[in-house]
């Protein structure tokens, strides 16, 4: 996001018009003899044609307390390029080569960010095919095409104002921030990792019942929940995991045969209604157990077996094994338990290159601080949820909301940040930059696990689709 002057609201006028008013500082001697001052000038802009006028608004008072302004008009810049001095000398005074700030200072300052602020309400406030043709024309398009001016960044306050965000020293905003590092990108298409934050959703009694319920992805992913995004670079090592869980399991011929006693039992509890078909069922499960253990007993093999076992499991001790030296057959089997859920890590060096990066730097650990943290309820009685995320590999992209996912990386199901470690010396020495403060570099170690588990039928059958990619990404938009 470009650096913004102290005053950047802008305030509806008309249809399609909008005006911001900037205290510059006016030199009323080119050589300078003669002290400056505060002056005040309006930038105006009709955001459909490009238009741009600046003018130079006074105050006079009048008799018995009364007070006029007036407005003179000092320069207009059009959509096409073109520029007209309306007031050359009253211009100077503000924006001329004898001002100390000169044509380098307050008047480039001033353009380039008002090319970016007419970029961000005309992107709030036109249709998309007469923004897309205002990002086209001359005075414009450099703007538009630069990888550091966002015109998505625009907020609108209650009563309908656009302000700007300011990057420097603002508080961290909730819900339409967009954080990258680095902030020098070329307009190529590039690669990339995408972390956005979303508000916590929980299931609700919906959570409970066995059918329609929604994955973590439809519950959670909504619009009005989504929090800040945070561009990062491709890291030079990637990795996935999938496990599901298997164990051994013994069952001896005893648990063998009460199992299958209960299991006659049970079914005939689904003949509740027919007490006959109960007695019958029951008789017949008792006969069976009966059956079995007498035919184990006759065996010649087996019965003095069975004898010590029981014998041993009444006093406590291993009477089959001293006696007979056998066990039972414990008849062990893997088995299937249950899944088991993905976590990664991620770890990311920053080195800011200017101030402006540095103060981005910040800006993105603040917020994977905040949005990991624990939140409390109103009223302190409960601990809230934190905030969970969605990571994304985003391939040959333009900008910070193309692209695709990457069709031969894995895909992420919605995560919770389990562990954050930021490394402020991580070349083993502590080092500033005189400018700012900043450290020169940052290490930055994230762990993520996944909310819910991966099913087989989840994945998608195309062969175009990303390696791991689920039918509800695509069901979201994907």
């Amino acid at each position: 996001m470009p650096s913004t002057n102290n005053n950047t609201n802008w305030n509806k006028k008309s249809d399609n018009v909008y005006e911001s008013t900037l205290p510059l500082n006016k030199y009323d001697d080119p050589d300078n003899s003669i002290d400056k001052k505060k002056g005040t000038v309006i930038v105006r802009t009709d955001i459909k044609t490009g238009e741009v006028q600046y003018l130079e608004k006074t105050t006079v008072s009048g008799a018995f307390g009364s007070k006029s302004t007036t407005e003179t008009l000092m320069r207009t810049v059009k959509a096409d390029g073109s520029e007209t001095h309306n007031s050359p000398t009253l211009n100077a005074k503000y924006f001329g080569a004898g001002n100390p700030d000169g044509a380098q200072g307050q008047e480039e300052r001033i353009t380039k960010q008002t090319r970016y602020d007419v970029l961000s309400l005309a992107k709030q406030v036109l249709p998309d095919d007469e923004y897309q043709a205002l990002r086209q024309t001359e005075e414009y398009k450099s703007t538009a095409n630069n990888p550091n001016t966002d015109p998505d960044k625009v907020t609108v306050s209650a009563d309908g104002d656009f302000n700007v965000a300011n990057v420097k020293g603002r508080a961290i905003p909730e819900g339409k921030d967009l954080l990258r590092y680095p902030l020098d990108i070329p307009d190529l298409g590039y690669d990339f990792i995408r972390i956005t934050a979303y508000e916590y959703t929980a299931g609700g009694r919906q959570a409970l019942t066995l059918n329609s319920k929604q994955s973590a992805k439809q519950r959670l992913i909504k619009d009005s929940k989504k929090k800040e995004t945070v561009i990062l670079p491709m890291q030079p090592n990637f990795s996935e995991s999938n496990a599901v869980s298997w164990g051994g399991d013994n069952i001896n011929p005893l648990q063998m045969i009460a199992g299958r006693a209960a299991m006659t039992g049970i079914e005939a509890l689904g003949n509740f209604g027919d007490l006959e078909g109960m007695g019958k069922a029951a008789k017949k499960g008792i006969a069976d157990i009966g059956n079995d253990i007498s035919a184990m007993l006759s065996d010649p093999a087996s019965g003095p077996a069975l004898v010590a076992y029981f014998a041993g499991q009444a006093v406590g001790a291993n009477i089959l094994g001293r006696t007979a030296g056998v066990t039972l057959n414990p008849n062990l089997e893997l088995l299937f338990k249950g899944p088991n859920l993905r976590t990664f890590n991620f770890n990311f060096r920053f080195t800011p290159r200017s101030a402006k990066e540095s103060e981005e730097i910040k800006q993105i650990i603040r917020v994977f601080k905040k949005n990991m943290a624990v939140q409390r309820s109103t009223s302190n009685l409960f601990l809230l949820t934190p905030r969970v995320f969605t990571v994304e590999y985003i391939y040959n992209a333009n900008n910070e909301n193309a692209g695709q996912l990457h069709p031969y990386l894995n895909v992420f199901k919605p995560m919770a940040m389990t562990n954050l470690n930021v490394n402020y010396t991580p070349d083993g020495t502590y080092m500033t930059y005189n400018e700012t403060g900043s450290l020169t570099a940052y290490d930055l170690q994230m762990s993520f696990g996944e909310l819910e588990p991966i099913y087989a039928d989840e994945f998608e059958d195309s062969s175009d689709d990303a390696i791991g990619s689920f039918s509800q990404h695509r069901n979201m938009g994907y």
